[in-house]
């Protein structure tokens, strides 16, 4: 086939700048031109493609590079179902790029001077990663002549490219349940190289071939790569199969948040304003972007705090089948790298990579963290920036970056105590730093209620749910997954009789909040508050932020508030067993606090009694209390020493 006569009768009529060093070409266009042509592009891309660079080089006097875009059809693959039939073929991957390496120059020429005779030498290198018609070269580098004389190289007359490997890994939404992703290599070259960060969705046009081995031994299995010639980002959106009239015809509804919020996590009764939150959350507030750089959030954080068995994780779970995009980890099995961003060293090359972590991974969704509790101090430290600024900073290994976190944070969190005490405040409950708590805008606490009628109604909800008219009943989860996607492109303006219900009622707290609140009313509090009622005129898929989306934003707020408040203020007037309690959680803490600052496997009674925490107590009292903790295996007490356990 004239491969070469076709595609110069049709690159005659396009326009190609030269100005560019690569030029993009449509399949689907060249298709209609030209069925063979296109099918041998794709087909026999190692022989086809070096023959029409060729051609343009000879053409316009100048080196251009083919990439390709359009519809590859059977070769539109993920890094899971590529495989050995797809070798020396095009194709296209989309996925998240998950790590990166630095961007190297790789030697394609290098130029030599002999002084002894004053001859220059050239030697032309290549590799399995390069798409060229000529055979490959080895890459010992001359240091003398044919004579013995001896070489130096002139660098600046050699030449070289720039060079790049990043991994992309499957989208986590497309990975079978229980499956590990699956992640593939990717070379990029010339002006493909930095053009994308980790977390970044992309497509990958380029060419799946499996390159040489070097070595003595012949391999049991050859590396596998996709040399790029194109990338494109994504603004990544599933096809919507929902159609938009029953989008529109939800929205209208004028009882559209009863109706989604009922449908979320029917299995769990009751945490009806959870349920309410986490909508608001999945669909998001509008991000607020400055002309001078700045911005503000648009994302919404939740925190929920309580009692063991009381449906945290299941509501986790839930978020996870029913927002767009999720990325779910745990605080006892994730770092505060593996969360942001961590720079490794590659065990072939041994030079440095950028690797995206959960919270990069996540922009532009949600990020749920479960057993938040369980996670180490420095750990949630490292979270800080990526809460409030949105970004990932990465200063480390010869490494300067930021990396873009636009993602929803939701936490669950155990008490440390076991159960949660109620007479203290959330943050002493599980212990984070004030600084940390402001960064969610919601913080909800469960209760394990030991009541008749209560556990009554949990039976009849559950039993409830077993009928097929409770079934019908409930919204269809596709409808509610593609209508959280459509609402969170919205961008509803706030109106200033809006405004004016949220000004004032942030006022009104900041005037009337006391010492022992149980939250601090900051000005993040008005953001917050901004955010739930743009979410709330989101799901409504109105385009103005109204009164009644103000008002429902301040009942959101409300239900976490003061509940809280209320709950505090019963507790503490019920007497002698709540002061005993107290005492335990004083003396619980004390400990912690002696192990984290100390570092020390164990303290006397007598300096324990010294303490701040318990200064002035009865050493009776406290002793009792150590004794009761140490049948509870919580530390030892011998010989007057209090024995810290593991």
């Amino acid at each position: 086939m004239d491969y070469v006569g076709n595609f110069k009768e049709y690159i005659s009529g396009i326009n190609i700048n030269l100005d560019d060093e690569r030029l993009i070409l449509d399949i689907n266009k060249i298709r209609l031109f030209n069925k063979d042509l296109a099918k041998s592009i794709l087909e026999e891309p190692l022989t086809v493609i070096p023959l029409l660079e060729e051609e343009l080089e000879k053409n316009y006097a100048k080196k251009i590079f083919i990439g390709l875009s359009g519809c590859f059809g059977e070769y539109f693959l993920s890094p899971r179902n590529i495989c050995t039939e797809h070798l020396g073929k095009m194709v296209v991957i989309e996925g998240i790029m998950t790590s990166c390496s630095l961007v190297r120059p790789k030697l394609m020429k290098s130029v030599h001077f002999c002084e002894k005779n004053n001859n220059f030498y050239e030697k032309d290198y290549r590799d399995s990663t390069m798409i060229t018609k000529l055979p490959i070269t080895n890459f010992s580098y001359p240091t003398k002549d044919g004579e013995g004389n001896t070489l130096r190289t002139e660098y600046g007359m050699s030449r070289f490219f720039d060079h790049q490997s990043i991994i992309v890994q499957e989208m986590p939404e497309n990975s079978p349940p229980g499956q590990l992703p699956r992640s593939l290599e990717v070379i990029l070259t010339y002006d493909l190289v930095d053009q994308i960060r980790p977390g970044d969705r992309v497509r990958v046009y380029g060419i799946y071939k499996s390159l040489n081995h070097s070595g003595i031994n012949f391999p049991k299995a050859f590396k596998t790569v996709v040399i790029a010639n194109n990338i494109e980002k994504l603004n990544y959106e599933e096809k919507i199969e929902v159609s938009l009239d029953e989008i529109q015809r939800l929205g209208a509804n004028e009882n559209v948040v009863d109706l989604i919020v009922d449908s979320i996590a029917p299995s769990i009764f009751g945490h009806k304003e959870i349920k309410l939150a986490l909508l608001l959350m999945m669909v998001g507030g509008n991000e607020v972007l400055f002309k001078n750089g700045g911005k503000i959030r648009g994302d919404i954080n939740i925190l929920i705090i309580g009692d063991p068995s009381t449906a945290k994780s299941q509501l986790l779970r839930y978020v996870m089948k029913m927002s767009p995009l999720v990325v779910s980890t745990t605080g006892k099995g994730s770092s505060g790298v593996g969360l942001t961003a961590a720079v490794v060293q590659d065990k072939d090359t041994g030079e440095k990579r950028l690797e995206a972590g959960a919270m990069v991974l996540a922009d532009r969704g949600v990020v749920t963290i479960d057993e938040f509790d369980k996670m180490d101090y420095g750990d949630r430290v490292a979270i800080h920036e990526v809460m409030e600024q949105q970004t990932v900073t990465i200063s480390k290994a010869g490494i300067h970056t930021t990396l873009n976190a636009r993602c929803s944070v939701l936490a669950a969190a155990n008490p440390i105590f076991g159960q949660y005490k109620q007479f203290l405040k959330p943050q002493d409950n599980i212990k984070l730093p004030e600084s940390l708590m402001t960064r969610f805008d919601l913080i909800f606490i469960t209760l394990d209620h030991s009541d008749t009628d209560w556990d009554r109604k949990i039976s009849e909800h559950i039993l409830k749910l077993r009928s097929i008219e409770d079934e019908n009943a409930q919204l269809n989860q596709d409808l509610i997954k593609e209508f959280i996607k459509y609402a969170k492109q919205l961008r509803p303006v706030l109106t200033p009789e809006a405004a004016e219900i949220i000004t004032n009622f942030y006022v009104s707290l900041r005037q009337n909040q006391t010492k022992d609140q149980i939250i601090t009313i900051t000005p993040r509090t008005l953001e917050t508050l901004i955010r739930l009622s743009t979410a709330h005129a989101k799901v409504r898929l109105s385009l103005e932020v109204n009164t009644d989306d103000a008002k429902m934003a301040i009942e959101v707020f409300n239900n976490t508030f003061k509940k809280e408040e209320k709950t505090v203020k019963r507790i503490k007037t019920n007497g002698k067993e709540n002061i005993e309690n107290i005492m335990v959680v004083k003396i619980k803490e004390a400990i912690l606090k002696i192990r984290e600052n100390d570092k020390a496997n164990f303290i006397s009674v007598d300096d324990f009694m010294r303490d701040e925490n318990v200064k002035g107590w009865n050493k009776e009292e406290v002793e009792k209390v150590l004794q009761e903790l140490d049948r509870q295996d919580l530390i030892m007490l011998r010989d007057g020493l209090i024995i810290f356990m593991d």
